[in-house]
This record gives structure tokens, C-alpha cells and sequence, in this order.
């Protein structure tokens, strides 16, 4: 079962939002998201948040088609998306978030930190926008492309060990990255699928458009 979450964040290609939304099971909207709904003439599942981003006339609107709104206070230590981030995974396998970066960089780093929760529990979890699908690895992780697609690793850990990344123009075996040496931003697919796999911390991995 697939899950996405609207953010409140920036979303230029509403067709695009519209072609995931449609090969998803349930559509969970993190209060601010709502403008992009309404605007898409999407209907979410439900919408949660304490609504303090999100415009009466939107609430209204989805109150009058039964959505199901679940109310925080805004007197909280978590993000909206962080909170419907937790009741997706209690419920879904593979997650998408639409919506969670943009300019609030302060934002769109804390929703790349909550992808971990994801890793921990052994479940998929990605950030996408319009040039960019971002994931959050424990293990490991397969991904689907074409040659010459750009590709890149970034530790979340203050190190990661035991790297091995098959299926790119710079493969690796057995290696090390920690933060402040980020060597490994902008390699390549250079087959169809690129495999990676871990031995201990957290990569941050990035399939990108330039």
C-alpha cells in the first residue's frame, strides 16, 4: 500500500502532482498542503496539522466533501509533516512526499532528517519534486533509471561504512564517506537499475534532473 503526503512547500508542475497522486492509495494532506489541493481539484483522505497554514475557505471546502481533519495544537515540538509522516508509516509501506522543499531550507532539511524514521522501520520513503526524487538509506536501496541519469550519495551519519554502488559510471566497493567530504555528488547511471547497499550509518541518495 502507497501513500503520499502534501507539504506546504513549493510544487511548480501540478500535472505531474496529479500522475503520482493517481498511482497512490491514500492522500494525506499536511495542513498548508491544502492550497495545492484545492487548486488541483484533489480530494485528500485527510488533512492534519494544527491549520495554522492553511486558509479557512480550504477547510470549509473539505469539511463540506467529509474529509477527515485531524486537529494538533499549534503549542507542538513536531512539524505537520512530521506528524503525518508517523501516521503514514503506521499504516502505509511506501511513502512519497510532494510538496517538501522549497525556500524555507530550514523545512525542506528537516523533512529530508525525518526520512529516517522510514529507513528505521524498513520502509520506503522518497521526497520528490520537480527535479529531484531524495531518499533516506539504512541498508540498502535499488533504483530504476536510464543511462547518463545523475545520481548522488551524501551521508546523514557522521560516517558511513561498508558502501558498495553497483550500476554507475563511479562504482564503489567497500568504501567510506563521512560529512565534510562529499565525494560522492554527481555520479551517473550507467545501467538501467543502480544498486546500493550499507554496512552501517545513513545515506542520503539523490536522483536528480539538472
Amino acid at each position: 500500500m502507497k501513500a503520499a503526503i502534501i507539504c506546504n512547500g513549493s510544487i511548480q508542475d501540478y500535472d505531474s502532482c496529479k500522475d503520482r497522486l493517481q498511482k497512490v492509495d491514500t492522500i494525506i494532506c499536511a495542513d498548508g498542503g491544502t492550497r495545492h489541493l484545492y487548486h488541483m481539484n484533489i480530494i485528500p483522505h485527510v488533512i492534519i496539522g494544527d491549520l495554522d497554514s492553511t486558509k479557512g475557505e480550504y477547510i470549509e471546502y473539505y469539511k463540506s466533501k467529509q474529509v477527515s481533519i485531524i486537529q494538533y495544537s499549534s503549542d507542538k515540538d513536531k512539524t505537520d509533516t512530521h506528524i503525518c509522516l508517523e501516521y503514514a508509516l503506521e499504516r502505509y509501506d511506501e511513502i512519497v512526499l510532494l510538496g517538501a522543499t522549497g525556500s524555507r531550507l530550514d523545512h525542506t532539511l528537516g523533512n529530508i532528517s525525518i526520512l529516517k524514521m522510514a529507513a528505521d522501520k524498513g520502509k520506503k520513503a522518497c521526497i520528490v519534486d520537480e527535479k529531484n526524487e531524495l531518499y533516506v538509506v539504512k541498508d540498502g536501496i535499488k533504483l530504476q533509471g536510464k543511462k547518463g541519469d545523475l545520481i548522488s550519495l551524501l551521508p546523514l551519519s557522521s560516517k558511513v561504512e561498508g558502501i558498495n554502488f553497483e550500476g554507475v559510471s563511479y562504482p564503489l566497493h567497500n568504501a567510506v564517506m563521512e560529512i565534510g567530504d562529499p565525494y560522492g555528488v554527481s555520479n551517473c547511471f550507467n545501467e538501467d537499475c543502480v544498486t546500493l547497499t550499507i554496512k552501517s550509518g545513513y545515506m542520503i541518495v539523490t536522483k536528480s534532473v539538472d
